[in-house]
């Protein structure tokens, strides 16, 4: 697949397995609902968000050489997502992730990215290879980072200025690895996308909103941050503009994984339609809205 790359997807590409019910659910439960298995993973979240936002994403991640994997890139293939520098090894199967959700949310999840971590730097190597680079639209093309990588890796990400070249954009994986992106917390260059619980467990500090989250996070350095916090307001902080926050509006909420994904990259449409920092919110907020009631 040969096209210009205008935001690149580092991270995750995986299988979801997806149990919902509509009754409360507590520990040992057994309960009737509905399970799909859905191709999944932050990076692939967002790459397939960003093409439904009509943007040209690349994916660098890995694949293994199983029939799971060949779904997967098969699938990339057909939404229009590149895949073709995502590493594939006969050593590693492909990851997956399951989760189950009842009427207030994810109950529990499990994502097995053993595969991702153990490839480590392979992913990218892309990203110096002229050739990849040649199909690069903008000089400062968005790098989204999804915490699912290695912390070596990670760390690498954060102090090698050969990345302050991209618009380098940070997304925990989940809150239990949030702690993963303490080395991003005093970089100026770059920006974290988190949710509230993601930010008290990065910090080490409960917050009573989203505001006060962000507002603590530039104090520690970083450039920009947004933080959610499902149907409460969302906020923007960074150095030049202070702090911004923005209401969602209330809807029947019919999914809800990959919701921070689907914000993310109309937030990353926005700030390319060059809409002012409150503009980009309000898009954000508005296109994840209607992703998790559809």
């Amino acid at each position: 697949m040969v096209y210009e790359i205008d935001a690149i997807c580092v991270g995750s590409v995986l299988w979801d397995v997806i149990g919902r019910t509509d009754k409360p659910i507590s520990r040992g439960d057994d309960v009737g609902g509905y399970i799909k298995r859905i191709p999944g993973g932050v990076a692939f979240n967002i790459a397939q968000n960003l093409i439904n936002l009509e943007l040209n994403p690349c994916l660098l991640g890995f694949l293994g050489n199983d029939s799971e994997g060949d779904e997967l890139f098969s699938y990339c293939q057909n939404e229009g997502i590149n895949a073709d520098y995502i590493y594939r090894s006969d050593n590693f199967r492909t990851d997956n992730y399951v989760a189950i959700e009842d009427h207030g949310g994810v109950v529990a999840a499990i994502a097995d990215a053993h595969s991702l971590e153990a490839v480590g730097y392979e992913i990218l190597k892309p990203l110096k290879n002229e050739h990849f680079n040649g199909h690069i639209k903008s000089s400062k093309v968005p790098l989204i980072v999804d915490g699912n990588l290695k912390p070596a890796l990670l760390k690498h990400l954060s102090s090698d200025h050969f990345y302050e070249k991209f618009d380098v954009k940070v997304v925990p994986a989940s809150p239990g690895k949030a702690s993963r992106l303490a080395p991003f917390l005093n970089k100026e260059k770059f920006t974290l996308y988190l949710n509230l619980v993601e930010a008290q467990n990065l910090c080490g500090i409960q917050f009573s909103d989203t505001a006060i989250a962000a507002n603590e996070l530039i104090s520690h350095g970083v450039g920009k941050v947004i933080i959610t916090n499902g149907q409460d307001k969302v906020s923007m902080a960074s150095s030049s503009s202070g702090v911004l926050s923005v209401k969602p509006p209330r809807i029947k909420v019919k999914r809800l994984t990959g919701a921070g994904d689907a914000f993310l990259a109309a937030h990353i449409k926005a700030e390319m339609l060059n809409y002012d920092p409150e503009q980009c919110l309000e898009f954000a907020v508005e296109k994840s809205a209607k992703y998790i009631s559809e």
